[in-house]
């Protein structure tokens, strides 16, 4: 996979987004679909010949425009990436908008009984192999695990633990904001052993909202108490873990918003 320069993106302007560019309409290999991946660069990019860390984000869509969001709010990713490069943590953001129709698929390690999935292996091969080494050649980026972030929300953070407990060598930290860990309760065994075993570094971001946990069959949605137990499990590995619990933010972007800059400012000042 070879990537061209980004183009500049059509509205970043108008909107106020900063140096914010796509490659629209990019082939995906493995995936068997096409997005437009967004990029944000640090103020001065162009000026400077600085390397940068990338934090690469899950359901880009949502993240800057909202005439690109279908969930009604962003993240206003914008306003924390300037905000942490102002402190001195700048970094270079892509952004990959999920499947229109197969989010569930790409998002989850292992299938839900009732509602599917289980492709996370094929999404995170495609960031791991094929994305990150093209950014890293189309962009002055530090390569290197430790200056690699993989973050996202719901079903996001769900693969961004995926990315980062069987990817270790590749991301070097993970963002779960408000994670979704009932789809997939497979997926935390093996992250627990693998973090006994001291095989797992980096550091780990979790939050969670008081007011996302209905446990509502048949999917029984138990956010804070599997976000809990991951919590404890990292804490007893001795990884660094910072874990926010909100108690009355509710499942959804707006909530995300909130609580990303605190989140982005913790994942690269490691």
């Amino acid at each position: 996979m070879q990537l061209p320069p980004p183009r500049p993106y059509p509205a970043a302007a108008r909107l106020g987004l900063g140096d914010l560019r796509w490659w629209p309409g990019l082939a995906l290999p493995g995936l068997d679909r096409r997005a437009d991946v967004t990029v944000w660069l640090p103020p001065g990019y162009d000026e400077d010949t600085a390397r940068y860390p990338v934090i690469y984000l899950h359901d880009g869509a949502t993240l800057y425009d909202p005439a690109a969001c279908v969930a009604g709010s962003t993240w206003r990713a914008h306003e924390a990436l300037a905000a942490a490069a102002a402190a001195g943590l700048p970094a270079v953001a892509v952004g990959v908008p999920c499947s229109a129709d197969g989010r569930h698929l790409e998002y989850t390690p292992f299938p839900h009984p009732a509602l599917g999935g289980g492709r996370g292996d094929r999404y995170v091969s495609f960031l791991a192999d094929h994305l990150k080494p093209a950014v890293d050649a189309a962009l002055r980026t530090r390569a290197e695990a430790r200056h690699t972030v993989v973050a996202g929300s719901s079903l996001g953070g769900v693969i961004s633990l995926h990315a980062w407990s069987t990817r270790n060598d590749v991301f070097g930290a993970a963002g779960c904001l408000s994670p979704a860990f009932w789809w997939s309760p497979e997926q935390l065994p093996p992250v627990a052993a693998a973090l006994a075993a001291g095989q797992l570094g980096g550091r780990v971001y979790v939050d969670v909202g008081g007011r996302e946990d209905p446990q509502d069959p048949p999917t029984q949605r138990a956010y804070v108490t599997d976000t809990e137990a991951l919590v404890s499990e990292l804490r007893r590995a001795g990884v660094p873990v910072r874990y926010l619990y909100d108690s009355t933010a509710e499942h959804h972007e707006t909530a995300w918003a909130e609580r990303f800059p605190a989140a982005l400012r913790w994942l690269l000042s490691g």
